[in-house]
């Protein structure tokens, strides 16, 4: 366990009231959780190549598909555990989320045999338990990190913290690499499948008889989502480090998962086999999780000795480089290729710890819980954005796609962490903020909502498709369907925003509504001109017959049009012009529209995952919400927790 021997350890114990056989077993379960986590993201290659068939054009998009609707589902659910966790204690999560590994582990034993049996199809299932695995294993690793937030002081707070993020990379890269090497061997694919089953079960009886809660209560009245939002619209450094969350709990992910493809694809190219692949794949994350291990004690001296925000945008520009450096490699299994992952692996050895020690540092203890979840949150909103085009990207750009994707998100992170230092937010020798001055949300959102748009035109550009001279070499299918799932996203997320503006009293959001929106309206009118231009070359003719044949583009084509006039008249001279309420009537075609999307999406999209449909319920679910509003509902009663 990391520590420096016995004298820290007593020392540590002093400080906290945690003995020396508590902390071992804090460092242990934070092993576990990682390894549970890695390993389910390691083996879903191999088990969706060699156990369900999946078609290798179909890989990048199948395997992304998955990851995001884990990730969707567990930023609701261990969001929400960071908020209970505040009033009912860590360690009852703890357990809770044990339990719920344990039953995602045993069902994925036997997924594809019971879903067959029952008529849903192994496929199916399988996305139920990668979902509970994902949930349960996110669930103790951040209640886990929260725990030692609670006993931790300004002082060892690095140290403690820094040792927690150690034993999750131990976990998540070292052990799962030295495991999925037996998946060469006979029946070693049943173990690696079996072993977060068993990982579950001990976690779970060393919980319930070894851990304690340390934190107060929370009982306040004030909901705590927003104190939190208070805490982080009051102080850069943290709306720094969401942004920087955003990016960096993707990393993990991002590789095991799509450097694991990228081994799959080339196999039969440079002779070997797919097993073999998926090992080597393995090996490299497991050096990469050999330099986020190195990494971690330069850090937390690096940590103390400069500011946090200092930190952040260093670590970030390395992983940035790193990422990058990777996206020009041709072979995977160049030995070479280790040296951009050594690189992102100190990137994020160091962004990790510095999120979470200025995370407690800022964070009121009453609502740490909340405060982490928060964290968390955006940390999976990244992961799900990026993880989909990731695939996407793999599957019409090629394998090295999502690896530049990652690293200019990171530059442009480093960018404003460079603009707040140069504009005088920086920290004192104690980490205190020097600056009490608040910086605007809009900047890091607009550069946010633009990337998507930034990165398909750079790589374009990269890639040569507006130089070459043929409209055919450029990957019209991808480009048609990632504009329109930008565009859609952009508009359920401008659709939600008043829900949770109305339920969590967070009025200031509504400032960037009208930007999300018109983002929406952005991506829209690229679509459209993607499919008259790229793919039909305005010939309206053989466009006329295409319509004919897929109907559901009509759909597509009827909520751009009622989107036109949303756009047009999002002024605020516009609004004086019309007037309120039939502003407010003229745009209420918000929610048709979405409707309209979501079946355009459902009938276009390929149904062999789920994806479609959870857009489709996020759309019921906020039209739930207006319509029970509507007719004088007490949704705001029953959604509120405080």
């Amino acid at each position: 366990m990391p520590r420096n021997g016995e004298a820290d350890s007593a020392a540590t114990a002093t400080e906290t009231g945690f003995t020396p056989a508590q902390w071992n077993v804090i460092y242990l379960l934070v092993t576990i959780g990682a390894l549970v986590a890695a390993l389910c993201v390691a083996i879903q290659p191999l088990l969706l190549d060699k156990i369900f068939g999946i078609a290798f054009e179909k890989e990048g998009a199948i395997n992304a598909d998955i990851q995001v609707v884990a990730e969707i589902v567990s930023i609701i659910c261990v969001g929400w555990f960071g908020l209970l966790s505040d009033r009912i204690g860590r360690v009852r999560i703890i357990a809770a989320g044990f339990l719920i590994a344990i039953i995602g582990a045993a069902l994925s034993l036997v997924s594809l045999e019971v879903g067959l049996t029952v008529g849903t199809g192994g496929l199916a299932l399988f996305y139920l338990t990668r979902v509970a695995v994902a949930v349960g294993a996110d669930t103790v690793q951040l209640q886990l990190s929260t725990l030692v937030g609670d006993v931790s002081s300004h002082a060892n707070r690095p140290r403690l913290l820094g040792n927690v993020v150690f034993m999750m990379v131990f976990g998540g890269t070292m052990l799962s690499a030295i495991v999925m090497q037996m998946a060469e061997y006979h029946g070693g694919v049943f173990i690696i499948m079996s072993l977060p089953l068993l990982a579950g079960v001990a976690g779970f009886r060393m919980t319930r008889a070894t851990l304690k809660d340390v934190a107060p209560v929370h009982d306040g009245d004030v909901h705590p989502l927003k104190q939190v939002w208070a805490v982080v619209s009051g102080d850069p450094r943290m709306q720094l480090a969401f942004a920087a969350a955003f990016y960096t709990r993707a990393d993990v992910i991002i590789l095991s998962l799509f450097f694991s493809l990228w081994c799959i694809s080339v196999s039969d190219l440079v002779g070997v086999t797919r097993t073999f692949a998926t090992a080597h794949a393995a090996v490299m994350v497991g050096l990469l999780g050999l330099a986020v291990l190195a990494a971690v004690p330069l850090w937390k001296g690096f940590i103390q000795r400069h500011s946090r925000i200092s930190a952040i945008g260093a670590s970030l520009s390395l992983a940035a480089v790193g990422y990058i450096w990777l996206g020009m490699f041709a072979n995977p299994f160049n030995w070479l290729v280790a040296l951009p992952l050594i690189m992102v692996g100190i990137g994020h050895a160091g962004c990790s710890v510095t999120l979470q020690v200025l995370t407690v540092d800022v964070s009121p203890k009453p609502i740490l819980g909340s405060m982490v979840g928060a964290g968390y949150l955006v940390g999976g909103i990244g992961t799900v954005m990026l993880v989909q085009s990731g695939g996407y990207y793999f599957d019409a750009l090629g394998p090295r796609a999502p690896f530049v994707l990652m690293g200019t998100g990171k530059m442009l992170v480093t960018l404003y962490a460079g603009w707040l230092l140069l504009n005088g937010i920086d920290e004192t020798s104690d980490h205190h903020l020097k600056s009490t001055r608040k910086v605007d949300w809009k900047p890091l959102v607009f550069l946010t909502a633009a990337l998507p748009f930034v990165w398909l035109l750079g790589r374009s550009v990269i890639e040569g498709y507006f130089t070459s001279g043929s409209l055919g070499e450029a990957p019209v299918g991808f480009v048609n369907r990632y504009l329109g799932d930008w565009a859609f996203t952009f508009l359920i997320i401008s659709l939600a925003m008043r829900p949770v503006q109305e339920v969590l009293g967070l009025r200031s959001l509504a400032r960037y509504r009208r930007m999300v929106g018109l983002f929406a309206f952005f991506y829209a009118v690229l679509h459209v001109v993607a499919y008259v231009t790229l793919e039909w070359a305005l010939n309206f003719g053989d466009m006329g017959a295409d319509i004919t044949k897929r109907p559901f583009i009509l759909l597509g084509l009827l909520a751009f049009c009622l989107l036109l006039p949303l756009a047009f008249t999002s002024a605020d001279n516009q609004i004086k012009r019309i007037g309120g309420k039939r502003w407010k009537a003229l745009h209420s075609a918000t929610y048709v529209i979405n409707c309209l999307v979501a079946l355009h999406f459902i009938f276009a999209a390929n149904h062999e995952n789920g994806e479609p449909y959870l857009y489709a319920a996020a759309v019921v679910l906020l039209l739930w919400y207006r319509v029970h509003q509507w007719r004088g509902g007490n949704v705001l009663r029953a959604l509120r927790l405080g």
